[in-house]
């Protein structure tokens, strides 16, 4: 059995994981020093160690790089020519509360470290000190961030899980109240159907209020599926048998200016989920998809299996470690900003114009995802179009 892991890793990226934009940059620390050749220095060893260094020489111009460059660590000389270092991480501290600072200082001494501590700082290093003491110190210091942004993230999606349990419920049952009134208007414009039929004018009125009724009705039925908590009657699927059957109902339903493509990776692990649960869904990234390729473009959904190690980022967004199968749909289009996509698994939220979209397709394949015991993760870019992966477990192997 062949596990795709490398071909999935290049391809998925941390997509479950919510990025800063300037994620993918280098580690940026600050350097405030009046002494320039010092500050020079110590930014050309940061800069060899892979590091992001931008040096300020004063107060003023260090805030200002604080407001700028969003650095995530400071390192700030004690004795400034102007101001006092103790005095700038306090405001520094006021300014981030998420900056990282580290004092420098060449006149060590218990009050300077206390004083130092009570302003906020972190640590600090004392003059003259070697480069493999301050190496090891803002390790520490980016481990302690990334820890930081991690728990961050955790309460972020789990107020997220929280507000989405709470619309389901809501949804829920306003949506099956709902759907007893439609089911009695159904059963009169049937009857009225049947009766109008020699007047064509009436008969015209009634299909259209039959097709607002079936408009209706589905959303209803969207609306239930997301406020249902658990999965029933699950299946153990074969993908390499279900998505061929499901790019043929797609070429018919999808406009002929979408080119529809599919990639399978071979020794695909069986998966357990609900089947028709897992066509709506799939049907839904589509939709979305060809909704972002006005002019056409290219529509390839993609399937393979993953091993998730204890290491892997996406485990902060609750993904347990395990065999999963990776279903990607991945378009052409116009892509997400920053802003959209950190939205858009929110319940009703939609940039389509109103009575265009109910805000629900995603948010319902993130329930489904959630449901079966997985993941939904987005990767986009504009102008650069849309990954949408769906991570599945893999099916528990019966035992012999």
């Amino acid at each position: 059995m062949t596990d795709h892991t490398d071909l999935v890793n290049d391809r998925i990226g941390d997509d479950l994981v919510p990025q800063d934009t300037g994620s993918t940059e280098r580690k940026r620390v600050l350097i405030v020093d009046d002494d320039e050749d010092f500050a020079a220095s110590l930014a050309g060893l940061l800069e060899l160690e892979g590091y992001q260094a931008i040096i300020a020489h004063d107060p003023s111009s260090a805030r200002d790089a604080l407001a700028s460059c969003r650095p995530a660590v400071a390192l700030v000389d004690v004795r400034l020519g102007i101001g006092n270092g103790v005095e700038l991480v306090h405001a520094f501290r006021q300014q981030s509360p998420d900056l990282i600072c580290l004092m420098v200082t060449a006149y060590a001494s218990v009050e300077t470290a206390v004083e130092a501590l009570q302003a906020g700082a972190y640590d600090y290093l004392c003059k003259p000190f070697h480069s493999g003491d301050l190496l090891a110190t803002l390790e520490r210091c980016f481990e302690r961030t990334r820890l930081i942004e991690e728990r961050r993230m955790a309460a972020e999606r789990l107020g997220q899980m929280q507000r989405i349990e709470a619309m389901g419920q809501l949804t829920g049952g306003i949506a099956h109240d709902f759907n007893n009134i439609l089911a009695v208007l159904l059963a009169n414009l049937r009857w009225l159907q049947e009766h109008v039929r020699a007047e064509p004018h009436l008969a015209e009125m009634v299909d259209d209020a039959l097709g607002a009724v079936k408009a209706g009705t589905d959303l209803t039925s969207r609306l239930l599926n997301f406020g249902r908590r658990e999965g029933s009657d699950t299946t153990r699927i074969r993908l390499d048998d279900a998505l061929p059957d499901l790019m043929r109902v797609l070429r018919r339903t999808l406009d002929d200016k979408i080119e529809l493509a599919l990639q399978l990776a071979g020794d695909l692990h069986e998966v357990e989920v609900h089947p028709a649960q897992l066509e709506t869904s799939l049907i839904n990234l589509a939709l979305n998809a060809r909704d972002a390729m006005p002019e056409g473009g290219m529509l390839r959904f993609e399937a393979c299996n993953f091993v998730l190690g204890p290491d892997d980022a996406r485990i902060a967004s609750g993904l347990p470690p395990g065999d999963y199968v990776v279903i990607s749909v991945v378009d052409t289009g116009h892509g997400m900003p920053a802003e959209v996509q950190r939205q858009a698994l929110e319940p009703l939220f939609s940039t389509k114009p109103a009575g265009k979209g109910s805000g629900l397709g995603l948010s319902m394949v993130d329930g489904f995802a959630r449901q079966s015991g997985g993941r939904l993760g987005i990767s986009s870019k504009p102008g650069n179009g849309t990954r949408i992966n769906l991570y599945l477990p893999r099916a528990l192997q019966s035992l012999a």
